[in-house]
């Protein structure tokens, strides 16, 4: 499987950016790549009129972006009666992402266009870095017979203790480590109900309550990264942390029919609810996700009393007459695996809705690697 070695994205160059629009020419034509490609990820097929439309630039700028993208082989044209229509091909870049935080570390490979190409999940034997690194490599080969002539573009890892070591081991390819909250946020906004520039909140159970907030179709991760630590919350009629409640750890099986997991289902959908309600008041998000590594029947059922719950509330005479939608996760278990497996398509091909609040700092931040930076133009995602 080759590696993309093209250059990281531009060094930030505050004096030469244009202070009346903020970009550069160089960040600019990233910024249109960016947004092309995203309108062919969503929209599939186009012809270059029909982008054009959907991405506000002109048809001569479209023009020198197609064949920008096709002689890069990461898209191709379709000749139809009246004009060719342009679409990403598939396994022409590839990544793979790699949950290291859930019981067992999971692995999933994914094309540019969302297609998974395999899955894995790591024995329960391993996990010393390097034995898990040793792990990831034969999937980094496996990719040259899932998509032939794929370039690798990238591995995703789930922040932790062990993710430093595991991406040192797996030197020279490109590795980005990102939290599983956020992970999970892209996920469902790349893949699942979220719309381009949508507002929601993803609540990921797990050994503690955490969520990610997407704002406008951009991340927000609060002051140090603090946003979304809601298991702290006292809710219910007890007033006991939302940890203490509806972590997974209480959690009896994964058997929904069990009356200790209809226990809990009942308990965290009740405690869970304070949650939304207090961040609905200030956030106003559209959608409220409910998601882990758990499976789909017992997310299913957790957000069914979640909206059960949502309808009594909203005709409460003390409550708010307004709650947004609750639904489970699109992608289920999968949901964190996907999402940090796309995250190195963000960080070089599509727009990043983790960059637009990182660009409002002075200070580009460095997180030691090559690959990761704040340098681009600010990203502003599609209408879906």
């Amino acid at each position: 499987m080759p590696i993309d070695r093209s250059p990281p994205l531009p060094a930030r160059f505050p004096e030469r950016r244009d202070q009346a629009s903020g970009l550069n020419l160089v960040q600019a034509a990233d910024h249109n790549l960016r947004v092309t490609l995203e309108a062919l990820r969503r929209g599939g097929s186009m012809t270059r009129l029909e982008l054009a439309h959907v991405t506000g630039l002109t048809v001569p700028g479209i023009a020198n972006i197609l064949r920008r993208l096709t002689g890069e082989g990461l898209i191709e044209a379709h000749s139809s009666a009246r004009s060719n229509r342009f679409a990403i091909r598939r396994g022409s870049a590839v990544s793979i992402g790699v949950d290291l935080a859930g019981e067992r570390a999971r692995l999933i490979a994914t094309d540019l266009a969302g297609t998974p190409l395999f899955t894995e999940e790591a024995p329960a034997s391993i996990d010393e870095p390097a034995e898990i690194a040793a792990w990831i490599r034969p999937a980094i080969s496996q990719l040259s017979a899932a998509a032939p002539g794929g370039r690798l573009f990238g591995i995703g890892l789930t922040a932790g203790d062990p993710a430093e070591t595991i991406r040192a081991a797996l030197a020279p390819y490109r590795v980005i480590i990102e939290r599983d909250t956020v992970a999970a946020a892209i996920g469902e906004r790349q893949f699942g109900a979220a719309t381009a520039d949508d507002s929601f909140v993803f609540i990921l159970l797990g050994a503690t309550v955490r969520a990610s907030m997407i704002i406008g179709g951009t991340v927000f991760d609060g002051a140090e990264h603090k946003a979304g630590l809601v298991g702290l919350m006292r809710t219910g009629r007890d007033g006991r942390y939302l940890d203490e409640v509806a972590a997974t750890s209480r959690l009896a099986s994964h058997d929904v029919s069990n009356p200790a997991v209809q226990q809990w289902l009942d308990e965290a959908a009740e405690h869970l609810t304070d949650m939304i309600i207090a961040m609905a008041a200030f956030i106003g998000p559209r959608l409220i996700v409910v998601g882990g590594r758990l499976p789909t029947p017992l997310l299913e059922a957790l957000a069914a009393r979640l909206q059960v719950l949502r309808r009594s509330r909203m005709i409460d005479p003390t409550h708010p007459f307004w709650l947004p939608e609750i639904r489970c996760s699109t992608l289920s278990e999968q949901g964190v695996a996907q999402g940090i497996a796309a995250i190195p398509f963000l960080d070089i091909l599509l727009p990043d809705l983790r960059r637009t609040f990182q660009l409002r700092r002075n200070v580009s931040e460095d997180r030691g690697h090559a690959t990761v930076s704040a340098s681009a133009a600010p990203d502003r995602p599609l209408p879906a």
